[in-house]
């Protein structure tokens, strides 16, 4: 009987090799919505994708996604409503997909979604951030924010398997003054025939 000859390989890297990647960062559109779930990273929280979504196309939130070679690499999301008398822009949901991260993607996002707020007018960015998560509390510092409050709360979703999940929220609340005139990353509008900008959504419901 023939021994399968086994080849040894010496080297764990054949080649290495920079790649230059061209972002966009835009306005989500209904057809990001299942990518999004970055191949099932976020799956269970398919339902609060979808309610974001339609929170936009209501002129309640804006969805900012960040697109690489056609697939949605990061997003901030920014509800209009939670700080509105405060004039605050709330930012949440900011993520970047892992083998991204660490490369100014997010500070990107981030600059993106205060060029939103502050062209609507609003006066402040706000988030919250897990008190325990000090890496995070310290990137948006070196972005500008700076401690408000805190808050406890808590959010519930029904997973696609129609299992009811509560997170509950320990969180530093930060915040950020806009300047009306920001610079910065340009945010790209895009119409894939599916819907209304977050923009036209928001005309429309005023």
């Amino acid at each position: 009987m023939n021994t399968p000859q086994i080849v040894s390989i010496s080297e764990d890297v054949f080649e290495h090799f920079p790649i230059h990647l061209h972002v966009d960062i835009r306005f989500c559109v209904e057809d990001d919505l299942h990518v999004l779930e970055w191949f099932g990273l976020f799956t269970e929280h398919r339902e609060i994708i979808q309610q974001a979504f339609e929170a936009q196309q209501r002129g309640e939130n804006i969805m900012l996604v960040a697109e690489a070679n056609t697939l949605p690499v990061a997003q901030a999301w920014i509800d209009l409503l939670k700080r509105k008398e405060e004039s605050a822009g709330f930012i949440w949901a900011v993520r970047v997909i892992p083998w991204l991260q660490n490369l100014g993607i997010g500070a990107k996002m981030m600059a993106a979604a205060e060029q939103v707020c502050a062209r609507r007018g609003l006066a402040f960015a706000e988030l919250g951030v897990e008190k325990e998560n000090h890496e995070a509390k310290r990137f948006y510092e070196r972005q500008g924010y700076r401690l408000v409050g805190s808050l406890k709360e808590e959010y519930s979703y029904t997973t696609p398997d129609n299992r009811s999940i509560t997170v509950p929220l320990d969180e530093w609340i930060l915040r950020k003054p806009l300047s009306q005139h920001p610079d910065g990353s340009r945010v790209v509008e895009r119409d894939h025939g599916n819907g209304s900008s977050p923009t036209e959504a928001a005309q429309h419901h005023a």
